[in-house]
């Protein structure tokens, strides 16, 4: 049986000057960090630019990064960083569907309520708080490794995952009262 490295062996190995163990690293985790940052624009370009630019950064401070601690959140700190640099210096208008983001899905991960869902939290929450909801909820980071991520305590992590919960609530009673997951969004008035 083969053994598979852990995260912290393939960093070593990295910093060792190995560039299979980089390699390695980059593909497990791009998957996830191209569809956090493909999330967070809403365009596929720029989740493309900004993932590379996640994981050249990462790689060139792999120094940093203290081996006892968990890889993946480390790589989500830094995506969010760089979004948010880019979002800086763009200034992005907010939009609730562009070219990227189809009204309907065929695909069984996102199902058009859960698409239909998404798209009103990232349109209606503030950006923390749709970080945290998409952070906690899709991609499964405990609130330990998300407050890590968000660079907030614990505590203050619940809070924000808790007004984004009550916000999100309080955008769909505006737009339909009787939204169940089956149904579409009403969003006429």
């Amino acid at each position: 049986m083969s053994h598979s490295p852990t995260d912290s062996e393939l960093v070593l190995a990295a910093r060792g000057g190995d560039s299979s163990a980089a390699d390695e690293i980059i593909h497990r985790h791009h998957e996830a960090i191209y569809g956090f940052l493909h999330k967070l624009t809403g365009r596929r370009e720029d989740a493309e630019d900004l993932t590379q630019e996640t994981f050249l950064l990462a790689l060139r401070k792999l120094h940093t990064f203290k081996t006892k601690a968990k890889l993946r959140p480390w790589l989500f700190t830094i995506a969010r960083r760089q979004s948010i640099t880019v979002w800086r210096k763009a200034k992005p208008t907010s939009e609730l569907f562009d070219s990227d983001h189809p009204t309907t899905s065929t695909s069984e991960e996102y199902p058009h309520d859960a698409l239909a869902l998404w798209n009103l939290a990232q349109t209606k929450l503030k950006r923390d708080e749709f970080t945290a909801l998409w952070l906690h909820y899709q991609e499964g980071f405990a609130v330990k490794d998300l407050a890590k991520i968000l660079q907030k305590t614990a505590t203050h992590t619940k809070v924000i995952l808790h007004r984004a919960r009550k916000n999100l609530h309080a955008h769909l009673s505006e737009t339909n009262d009787a939204w169940l997951p089956g149904q579409a969004l009403n969003t006429s008035p």
